[in-house]
């Protein structure tokens, strides 16, 4: 006998044996026991959940007549019959199962329909399964509607899909409709489970876990993951073969991944992101199995008793939500989700990858504090033996804030290992600012092993402070203590000379360059700037450049252009963009049909050439010679300027009219309390440019 897949050898054949569904169970039991049934039953749900099981199933329970030959309806079918044995081996004449993917028109509807009328041959019910019922056409569930309405007594629907959108609303108020629920992946992996102790088949957990995790709520799916793994393991289902069969990451590596995120260690978290391109993994599935375990250790964080002992990585996963607060395991998890979408968006895998995990790393809330430290169980590292904490040197000043020791005892600072065991290297001291500690009378620290370079640079910076030889000697002036202030500084600190005193002036005095020290040639950026020759108080000249005038909107007259002969004639004529504007500024005096006397208000428009060129293009238009002349006059706004003005306001106050008349455009204005003006509109065209005139 040829192999049998598990997930038809062990296909449930009655409903105490069925997974996961207890709510259809329950639903179809009582009608089964009461003998209330429905003509049509529509079960939905995704691939693998038992839809076509629980369709034998119930059509077993209307058929099946028990050992002796003499049972009713039941919910319990013996399974012994001839019309469950039948059933169970797919050869029942009157149980008809259709596939409505490949039988799905109107033709098949109807011959379906037909042998609907006669009788059972050896049966009580005459059961038609139609199978992704939504795949059929319009045509065929318009054809079954009656039928599926009011069948014969004998006949009994049921109808089966994975997407009941695409079902008419007909169809489904005509049937009981069973939504059966995807499985839960502890369901799936103790069947499993409880399988291979059947087939006699070793078995690591773990790897149970993980394909039911792969299945997705899918019996079907996880049963066939299952003989794939069996296949690929030879009979010994183990964690490891598991994870190379799919493909998956292993928890340890992105447990490490975090570690190094936990320790802010950019260079091993790249080290990490090599390794899984170098196993050929694929990072949008790391991202998405980052995702996870980011949720793991979100839920270990509220509920600390989900993780068992069981579970091979509890014991990282309790480390690592210790170490990460919630809202940074929030933080990486929306980054993680966000990155896996963005992974199509990045030039490739691995930089959409490793972007995310930078992210992660950049925003990572440090709150100031040294890097948080993991155990060494998840980061596999020594950590640094911490230095013994040392009591900083005390130092006591009398009351008169004198200082009697002649030297500062440098105070200790706790810092990690790697920044306080050597000293200072000789030109990181002659960075420090010693004359600014020495200015201010503040005690400047110095680290441990330090202390010999002290006394060069205490002098170095007491020459900084002394004053230039070339310049005068400064005046004494004991400057007047404020009441708030207490006794000066004490002169001398820590053998080092005192700074001398300053000659403060007074504050209201003008300030004077001393010139005697300063060259001549270096006091010009002090003189006043000189005026124009041409200044003066009555001119009004300024220096200054003018003010930016704000551009004027042009005037458009209310009264409406009168069209006459000439702006006829003008709204054919274009000559070139020098001249055109005569056309568009001119306006008629008189035309006795031979002569033409136009005006414009400015004197370059009544040029000789471009009234030539006008008068040619008027005998083109008007088909006769013209005689035109130009003068210059104020403008009465009967021009072709003022008429193309005048039309682009009226297109802007017809298309304002039309934005009125829209409800979001009219709440708009009433919350901000605007009124839209015609003249402030922009009309656009085809390229999505202003318009203009």
């Amino acid at each position: 006998m040829s192999y049998q897949v598990l997930a038809r050898k062990w296909r449930p054949h009655d409903f105490s044996s069925l997974l996961g569904q207890d709510h259809v169970v329950r639903a179809l039991t009582h009608a089964l026991t009461e003998n209330r049934l429905h003509h049509a039953y529509l079960f939905t749900g995704t691939r693998g959940v038992g839809k076509t099981t629980i369709s034998r199933i119930l059509a077993k329970c209307l058929n099946c007549v028990g050992p002796d030959g003499k049972g009713g309806i039941t919910a319990e079918p013996c399974g012994v019959c001839e019309a469950c044995r039948a059933i169970d081996e797919d050869r029942f004449v009157d149980y008809i199962e259709m596939d409505a993917a490949s039988t799905r028109g109107i033709d098949d509807m109807v011959s379906l329909l037909e042998r609907a009328k006669y009788v059972p041959t050896n049966a009580r019910f005459k059961v038609y399964m139609i199978d992704e019922v939504h795949q059929l056409t319009s045509a065929a569930f318009n054809a079954m509607l009656k039928t599926l309405e009011e069948p014969p007594e004998y006949v009994k629907f049921i109808l089966a899909t994975t997407d009941p959108q695409k079902v008419p609303v007909t169809v489904l108020s005509r049937c009981l409709q069973f939504n059966l629920k995807s499985l839960s992946p502890q369901l799936i992996s103790s069947h499993m489970a409880e399988l291979l102790d059947k087939e006699q088949i070793s078995f690591e957990k773990p790897a149970l876990r993980m394909l039911a995790s792969g299945a997705r709520g899918s019996m079907r799916d996880g049963l066939s993951l299952l003989d794939q793994a069996i296949a690929y393991s030879a009979g010994n289902v183990t964690l490891e073969s598991v994870r190379e069969m799919l493909g998956t990451i292993d928890s340890t590596t992105l447990i490490r991944l975090l570690g190094a995120l936990a320790n802010h260690e950019p260079k091993e978290i790249m080290k990490v992101a090599d390794e899984i391109g170098a196993r050929s993994l694929s990072y949008t599935q790391a991202m998405k199995d980052l995702a996870v375990l980011l949720h793991r250790i979100a839920m270990a964080q509220q509920l600390p008793e989900i993780l068992t002992d069981e579970e091979p990585d509890a014991s990282e996963l309790r480390q690592l939500a210790s170490v990460f607060s919630p809202d940074e395991v929030q933080l990486f998890y929306q980054i993680a989700i966000h990155g896996r979408n963005d992974m199509a968006l990045a030039p490739d895998e691995y930089a959409g990858f490793t972007m995310a995990l930078l992210r992660m790393l950049a925003f990572a809330p440090l709150e100031g504090k040294m890097p948080k430290s993991l155990p060494a169980a998840v980061t596999h590292k020594e950590e640094a033996p911490a230095l013994p904490k040392t009591e900083p040197a005390k130092t006591e000043l009398p009351a008169q804030q004198k200082v009697q020791s002649a030297e500062i005892q440098p105070k200790a600072l706790e810092a990690p290992a790697a920044s306080a065991k050597s000293a200072l290297s000789a030109q990181e001291l002659e960075d420090i600012p010693w004359d600014h500690g020495i200015a201010t009378g503040k005690p400047v620290f110095v680290p441990q092993g330090s202390e010999s370079a002290v006394p060069n640079l205490k002098k170095k910076a007491a020459e900084k402070t002394k004053p230039a030889a070339s310049a005068p000697a400064a005046k004494e002036v004991k400057p007047q203590p404020k009441a708030s202030e207490a006794e000066p500084f004490p002169p001398e600190i820590a053998g080092v000379p005192a700074i001398p005193s300053i000659d403060m002036p007074d504050d209201d005095a003008p300030w004077v360059p001393e010139t005697d020290s300063v060259p001549a040639d270096d006091l010009d950026w002090m003189a006043p700037p000189a005026w124009p020759e041409e200044y003066s108080e009555e001119a009004g000249v300024s220096v200054l450049p003018p003010a930016p005038q704000e551009k004027q909107k042009e005037y458009i007259p209310a009264e409406p252009v009168q069209m006459n002969a000439w702006l006829e004639a003008a709204e054919k004529i274009h000559l070139d963009p020098a001249s055109q504007p005569l056309v568009t500024s001119a306006e008629l005096e008189s035309f006795d049909g031979q002569n033409m006397k136009l005006t414009v208000d400015l004197e370059k428009l009544t040029a000789h050439d471009m009234v030539a060129k006008l008068a040619a293009e008027l005998k083109k238009v008007l088909g006769s010679d013209v005689h035109v002349t130009v003068t210059t006059a104020p403008t009465k706004y009967q021009n072709l300027r003022t008429l193309y003005a005048q039309r682009f306001l009226a297109e802007k106050q017809k298309k304002l009219s039309e934005l009125k008349k829209d409800k979001r455009i009219l709440s708009f204005m009433k919350v901000f309390n605007v009124e839209p003006k015609a003249e402030d509109l922009d009309l656009l065209d085809k390229e999505g440019k202003v318009r203009t005139i």
